[in-house]
């Protein structure tokens, strides 16, 4: 593959058959639900990808089952990157929403010893929030939570 813009890719990618679905080859190991493979457009070097077998978008619509196979992969990439020689890594779910960031496949990425954290989704300097911001935000999510028990979830 000649280098390319991960943008261009994804662009490419959006009129192809799903990537994920179809591999071409790029797995390391895998089980029944999932399989391990490279970033392809990596923010690190030995940047792994634990990618569900099963087609879909969010991990809310995986089995219990779907769903002990992919941390089963993603516990094999995490002693990988030990047996590499690092020290930390990060985990990140990506669901597949159809955006100009991603596949439209639910993915994990395993990415070594990377600096996640110092800015926010705009680019910018993290802050804290103030007391009225987490008030704000713990009534969001306790309504939320609220509704969740009155639909059973």
């Amino acid at each position: 593959m000649n280098k390319m813009l991960y943008t261009e890719y994804l662009a490419q990618s959006r009129e192809d058959v799903c990537h994920f679905c179809n591999p071409r080859g790029r797995k390391f190991i895998e089980n029944a639900g999932a399989y391990l493979t490279y970033g392809i457009a990596p923010y690190h070097k030995h940047h792994l990808l634990v990618i569900p077998k099963k087609h879909t978008r969010s991990f809310m619509e995986l089995t219990r089952e779907e769903a002990e196979q992919v941390w089963d992969i993603i516990r094999k990439a995490s002693a990988i990157l030990l047996e590499l020689g690092y020290e930390s890594y990060t985990v990140i779910v990506r669901e597949g929403k159809n955006d100009a960031k991603s596949m439209e496949h639910l993915h994990y990425h395993i990415i070594p010893e990377e600096h996640i954290g110092d800015l926010d989704h705009d680019g910018n300097k993290r802050v804290v929030m103030t007391e009225k911001e987490i008030q704000a935000v713990s009534q969001d999510i306790e309504k939320a939570m609220q509704k969740l028990m009155f639909t059973g979830l």
